[in-house]
């Protein structure tokens, strides 16, 4: 067998001043041309060994054992030597593809940067060779892009602008870190099939760092599965998945489908939409024809039940949960909130809707302010909505609403960053808990966590949901979570509602062609006589 591109053995990292080890004695190899799945349960590690491998570990922790890249050994390396490494030995393709872009620079001049640290002198030149690489990952109109800002782009063209940066150098080896955990089926499923083309044509290694088993039983030739910072599992991915040798393996594989109780009755009716249409005005057009991103949509939502709305990226998920919160105006549209109608072409009174409506976000990473404590972030709602509770009522408050989402009240004076991020999650939830809502609008709120924590928010929904009578506005791309979360299914596609049913009903005979597919991209199978539309 040739010499490994990677071979990572006796990995122990400490991050002060918590003295054992967060990685603890991880061995593995990876050849060029190969991929290798890194997989496990949150905190197993997994992201400390792939920040580990290109030298962005913060500067307290401690790294011993051995990290041989190309020959050389890299524990120990000189900064000058670990930046020629990073994007011209290895590069890395980052899970936010909105946070890891520059969001007041061009798509182009982004990739012409990392091109001219990479050796190509001239703008010119880089410029062209920009073009190309947006190409190579599949963007259309790829000298046009040049010119966008990423909040031009979707989910999947910015990722794939990510994967454009990580080959900017020509490097040997791409680590992705959770790259399609924030997309569609349809679109992981194109990511992770350009990711293993790549890594066929340029023969690079991929080290592929998920918690989408479908996905990495698809994609990758090895599986190393972490837990609690140790390596307790490799093996062939055919092997592993067929008989998987450690608790932990086996436990990450029954977690693929959770299980949860069964939804409740139809009860009343806490939310009536009807007739929403909405458009967007071309940026830099004035006057121009807006663009349609919504055309007559409708549904209800009863109180203990879930709806769950999927589509593709650009199919108006978003757009929809904006004008329900009343944060983009609709061009028509009414809505019956609890009794109560609103038009949602009018917002001179959204507030009404935004504190019955509450929305727990993808990253709660992201949605939770820094710079405030726990407590202060969860008792914010109480601030604004019941002004009349004095501080010790707001503490008792705040101290059980996080017991009520299963977290130690004492948690109250930490910061975010001090939290993980199931913990995290729950301090969101806890937070849209506070105004005390009739509907949870849920925008992909379990996509960034590993399915074992996906489970536990899962279960936690459902009980909050059967105590509280809540109606669930889910929103995902997780057809296996929609499958044995959700009661009903919406599926949008270019702005329409083309399906609405019973989960069981719509996944086994779905109508409409791009249900179809999309079921197809997450690995399910519709009933062989479903009707086509």
């Amino acid at each position: 067998m040739s010499t490994p591109l990677l071979r990572v053995s006796g990995l122990r990292i400490v991050l002060p001043p918590r003295p054992d080890p967060l990685v603890d004695g991880v061995d593995f190899t990876l050849q060029s041309g190969e991929c290798l799945a890194l997989v496990g349960a949150s905190g197993s590690g997994k992201s400390l060994t792939s920040t580990a491998l290109i030298g962005l570990l913060p500067a307290a922790a401690r790294v011993s054992g051995s990290i041989v890249f190309a020959g050389e050994e890299m524990i120990g390396a000189a900064s000058d030597h670990w930046r020629r490494v990073r994007g011209g030995g290895i590069g890395m393709v980052w899970q936010d593809s909105q946070a890891s872009l520059h969001p007041l620079r061009r798509v182009g001049a982004q990739l012409v940067e990392a091109l001219r640290h990479a050796g190509i002198a001239t703008r010119g030149a880089a410029g062209h060779r920009a073009a190309e690489l947006l190409a190579e990952v599949g963007i259309d109109r790829p000298a046009e892009r040049l010119a966008s800002y990423p909040h031009e782009l979707s989910g999947g063209q910015r990722q794939r602008v990510l994967i454009a940066l990580a080959l900017a150098a020509d490097p040997r080896l791409i680590i992705a870190d959770e790259a399609t955990s924030a997309l569609d089926s349809t679109v992981r499923l194109q990511i992770v099939e350009l990711l293993d083309r790549l890594r066929r044509e340029r023969g690079l290694a991929l080290l592929f760092v998920s918690h989408d088993l479908a996905l990495v039983r698809r994609v990758a030739d090895r599986v190393a599965v972490l837990d609690q910072g140790r390596l307790v599992e490799l093996a062939d991915t055919a092997m592993l998945f067929a008989a998987p040798l450690h608790e932990q393996t086996r436990a990450l594989l029954a977690l693929r489908k959770p299980s949860v109780a069964a939804a409740p009755a139809a009860a009343a009716i806490l939310l009536q939409l009807e007739g929403l249409d909405a458009s967007f005005s071309p940026a830099g057009f004035w006057g121009a024809t807006r663009r349609m991103a919504l055309r007559d949509i409708g549904f209800s939502l009863h109180a203990g039940r879930t709806l769950a709305i999927v589509g593709e990226s650009g199919s108006g998920k978003s757009t929809l949960l904006r004008c329900l919160l009343g944060l983009h105006r609709a061009d028509r549209g009414g809505l019956v909130l609890d009794g109560q109608a609103f038009d949602l072409s009018d917002l001179s009174d959204a507030a009404p809707l935004r504190r019955r409506l509450q929305l727990v976000f993808q990253d709660p990473g992201a949605s939770l302010d820094p710079l405030w404590r726990v407590g202060d972030i969860v008792a914010e709602p109480l601030r604004l909505g019941r002004q009349l509770l004095s501080r010790q009522e707001r503490e008792q408050c705040v101290a059980a609403l996080l017991a009520d989402v299963d977290l130690d009240p004492a948690l109250a004076v930490r910061y975010p960053h001090a939290l993980s991020g199931g913990q995290r999650q729950r301090v969101a939830i806890a937070r849209a808990l506070a105004a005390q809502p009739s509907v949870l609008l849920l925008d992909e709120a379990t996509s960034a966590l590993d399915v074992a924590v996906q489970h536990q928010i899962l279960q936690l929904l459902r009980r909050l949901q059967r105590e509280r009578g809540l109606a669930l506005l889910f929103v995902t791309h997780d057809l296996d979570l929609v499958a044995d979360f959700a009661d009903d299914v919406g599926v949008l596609w270019r702005g329409e509602l083309v399906e609405r049913g019973l989960v069981g009903e719509i996944f086994a005979r779905p109508r409409h062609t791009h249900t179809r597919e999309l079921l197809t991209a997450a690995g399910r199978r519709a009933a062989p006589n479903a009707q086509e539309l």
